[in-house]
């Protein structure tokens, strides 16, 4: 969702890989800003192909809210456990402050369906503690698909052959961490950590198993170009 923290930017945007992307749970359009905004500083962002963004949402009034301002170049009404798109669709595939607002089997259904119409790369954020909630009010009125009705581990995405960061730190407010540099220590170890990105470099030869998740092969994370 849109409500994502800012410092994850610093960490989703350089490992974007290639320039058809699709943002998952859009919102408000955070992220479709930020990846046309910012794509200078994704992988291929110094190419001059110019970057591709749909945006994806369950919740119609957000998508209603985003076509008057045009931050995507297409907006699709679908749910992530069903992705109307073919395989290899998008070279990366953005999950921000997603998984939370899915269940457990519907997550496990998600994931599929990330992993299938990704080419590259897969990208995931999430609360890396229990925080469930219901609904929310928001300019548009009542969200029941705000709602945090699962949790997601560390231990989950490794199995499934993501690599796994961490933002923040769980003893200090958000505010706190976003302006310090302790957040260094949670990037390297993500379970201490406030929030959890987790991204998954695919491969041609894997595949995903409904039941239980086996990956014949793991993926391995992008590096961030910021530190070249």
């Amino acid at each position: 969702m849109s409500t994502s923290p800012l410092a994850l930017e610093h960490v989703v945007i350089p490992r974007i890989c290639g320039n058809r992307i699709l943002d998952v749970g859009c919102g408000y359009g955070k992220w479709g800003f930020l990846a046309k905004k910012y794509f200078w500083a994704t992988r291929q962002g110094s190419s001059c192909e110019e970057p591709f963004v749909a945006g994806l949402d369950c919740h119609q009034p957000n998508l209603n809210g985003l076509r008057a301002h045009k931050l995507y170049d297409e907006l699709i009404h679908a749910d992530a456990t069903y992705l109307p798109f073919r395989d290899k669709s998008f070279d990366t595939v953005l999950a921000i402050e997603v998984m939370e607002h899915l269940r457990q089997e519907a997550g496990y259904q998600a994931l599929q369906e990330f992993e299938r119409v990704a080419k590259h790369c897969v990208i995931i954020s999430t609360p890396n503690k229990k925080c469930f909630r219901g609904g929310l009010t928001d300019v548009h009125g009542y969200n029941p698909y705000e709602a945090h009705v699962s949790r997601w581990k560390i231990k989950t995405f490794k199995s499934l052959g993501y690599q796994c960061y961490g933002l923040g730190l769980k003893l200090w407010p958000n505010w706190f961490w976003s302006a310090t540099e302790l957040t260094y220590f949670s990037y390297r170890i993500p379970m201490m950590s406030d929030t959890l990105v987790c991204v998954k470099l695919l491969k041609p030869q894997r595949t995903l198993s409904m039941k239980g998740f086996s990956c014949d092969q793991k993926g391995s994370v992008c590096e961030s170009r910021f530190n070249e």
